[in-house]
């Protein structure tokens, strides 16, 4: 017995005055009462419940900020469709060519070009010298050059035929 008295001294560990260790009545696991098993499992359910639910009113409230976003946008698309269809009209308006004449003639002072009266001679190559065989009076308007090409081409449709 004195080694077992000697055993229990050393292995009691030396403690401060007014202080005693106290044992477990089981060597096993700390046995925890079923709630608070579940406490940790509670708490995180519930904090993803209300991430799941943060989620859902975060998206709804983007959701409604893009639903006004494109509201806003397509009443501003149709007030530029509008001023385009404006623009164009009036674009067509003052391209059109009596606008034009008219502010030609009164803001500008403008004048209707006079009507020139060119003759033209249809001249035949003859096989033996001679003169012009005819003379044709034409009313053209336009230059003396546009009168000469139109009279050169009369002149080469005459001369192509038999």
């Amino acid at each position: 017995m004195a080694r077992a008295e000697r055993r229990t001294e050393q292995a009691k560990p030396r403690l401060a005055p007014g202080l005693e260790v106290v044992r477990r009545r089981s060597r096993g696991l700390i046995r925890r009462s079923p709630a608070r098993r579940l406490a940790p499992a509670a708490i995180l359910g519930a904090i993803g419940v209300v991430a799941v639910i943060f989620a859902i009113l975060l998206e709804q409230v983007v959701l409604a900020q893009s639903a006004f976003e494109l509201s806003r946008l397509r009443s501003d698309l149709a007030t530029v469709q509008a001023r385009h269809e404006r623009a164009m009209f009036e674009a067509s308006r003052l391209e059109s060519p009596e606008r034009i004449e008219r502010y030609a003639r009164d803001e500008l002072g403008m004048i209707e070009p006079p009507v020139s009266e060119y003759l033209i001679a249809e001249v035949k190559a003859p096989r033996s010298p001679g003169l012009a065989q005819s003379v044709r009076r034409s009313s053209l308007s336009g230059s003396p050059a546009a009168a000469i090409g139109a009279a050169a081409g009369t002149h080469q449709a005459s001369s192509s035929g038999p």
